[in-house]
């Protein structure tokens, strides 16, 4: 099987790559098409931006918390489910050692470059060909100019692009494509992205069939482990809801292919757990909802009871938060569950941020949280990528907690035994 398949990359952050993912992906969705889109690297920020603007459940592609074997497998999946495949890039195009450029090489994709022409004539052009120019094994066949201020503008852009890129066309100005940002990432609210979306929609709509689509065709050839299910037979509640979401959705697809069922709860409107084996606490804002998770009794209860009784439960940042003594927000501090006997508080500034590894395993993840525990003394912790100590881990019985997002088919086994917990 076989898909239409881009990557949109930029110079940098912040020139408008997630606005024009969203918006590309709606005309695609609109004209009934299948799509997957997949973004680079770790973070939960952009891809939930696109997720409440088109409803599709995004996944990453990120040379760290993946092999290559794992990222083809997961584009072979999207070639054999989709007509088309969008990937939107990471900062710029050449950053970073595990950059979008080696996907583009490794894979052999197009690359359309979305680009902040503000401010700039002629020398956009330039700009745009010296990435053209940069690597020879990097295909940069499409240019996009984004918050251009006029049609005279936009002729100039134009004129400046050189072979072998081609300029696919100009996004004006327009505060109805203004959105939000929080933290390191725009704000994924549903309220900002599905308007400002839709208006991308509009802006880019006539120049959807000029951009370098290129047919990807992979075999898609099963993990053993896969074969194997571990985990059949159980069934894991994973929290779901406004104050826990940061969830790679790959993360879903892995305990699925396992063999589990999966069953989602609110820890901040539900009053009962669904009957499970296991609990997946993920990230997310649990500091803005807090007065919620507190004062939602019988959930508390019901989370302490699971995890005193036994049951497996694996929390990550702001899961592992709710397990906390208590979680302090702006002069507000809030009781949580207390499964681990420590305060949280979370600060103006970030705390920490990296790809981290478990030592012993070949379990990898990715920390960026600006929580701060009181006493994070543990002695077992996470690793960074080169090597310094990380995030701390926190057992009790079968729970395992800590800062860090895991990406769980990393090392199936250690999660699956995660899950699984011991008698």
């Amino acid at each position: 099987m076989s898909a239409n398949a881009l990557i949109i990359a930029a110079p940098g952050s912040g020139h408008g790559k997630t606005l024009v993912t969203a918006g590309l992906s709606k005309v695609l969705l609109d004209a009934g098409k299948r799509l997957r889109v997949f973004k680079m690297g770790p973070d939960y920020l952009d891809p939930a931006f696109i997720e409440h603007a088109t409803g599709l459940q995004v996944r990453q592609l990120d040379y760290w918390m993946q092999s290559r074997e794992e990222i083809e497998r997961e584009l072979a999946r999207a070639c054999n489910e989709v007509d088309f495949i969008l990937i939107e890039g990471v900062m710029g195009l050449f950053d970073g050692e595990h950059s979008v450029a080696k996907l583009a090489r490794d894979f052999d994709l197009p690359v359309t470059i979305v680009a902040d022409a503000s401010a700039q004539a002629q020398t956009f052009g330039a700009l745009m060909h010296g990435l053209a120019q940069y690597d020879p094994q990097v295909r940069v066949e499409g240019v996009i100019a984004n918050k251009v201020g006029s049609p005279r503008h936009a002729s100039m852009l134009a004129e400046s692009v050189r072979l072998p890129s081609k300029f696919i066309g100009a996004i004006h100005r327009d505060p109805a494509l203004a959105v939000h940002e929080r933290h390191l990432g725009i704000d994924g609210a549903r309220e900002t992205g599905a308007p400002a979306a839709a208006a991308m929609a509009s802006s880019v709509a006539e120049f959807i069939d000029s951009l370098p689509w290129q047919t990807l065709s992979l075999p898609l050839t099963p993990e053993t482990i896969e074969q194997q299910q571990p985990l059949t037979g159980r069934k894991i509640a994973i929290a779901r809801d406004q104050a826990l979401n940061f969830i790679y959705h790959a993360n879903i697809d892995f305990l699925v292919r396992q063999g589990a069922e999966v069953v989602f709860f609110s820890p901040t409107t539900d009053a009962a757990l669904p009957e499970c084996d296991a609990l997946y606490l993920p990230g997310g804002y649990p500091e803005l909802h807090a007065h919620s998770l507190a004062n939602n009794q019988p959930m508390t209860a019901a989370v302490k009871a699971h995890i005193d009784s036994g049951k497996a439960c694996v929390a990550e940042c702001g899961g592992m938060l709710y397990l906390q003594q208590s979680l302090s927000h702006d002069g507000n501090e809030h009781q949580m569950i207390g499964i681990f006997n420590d305060r949280a508080e979370v600060q103006a500034r970030f705390a920490a941020l990296g790809y981290q590894e478990l030592p012993g395993t070949r379990l990898r993840g990715h920390t960026f949280h600006y929580a701060k525990l009181q006493n994070d003394d543990q002695s077992e912790r996470s690793a960074y990528a080169d090597g310094r100590p990380g995030e701390g881990i926190y057992r009790y019985k079968n729970t395992v907690a800590s800062f860090v997002h895991w990406y769980f088919s990393s090392d199936p086994a250690t999660v699956c035994d995660w899950f699984i917990g011991s008698d």
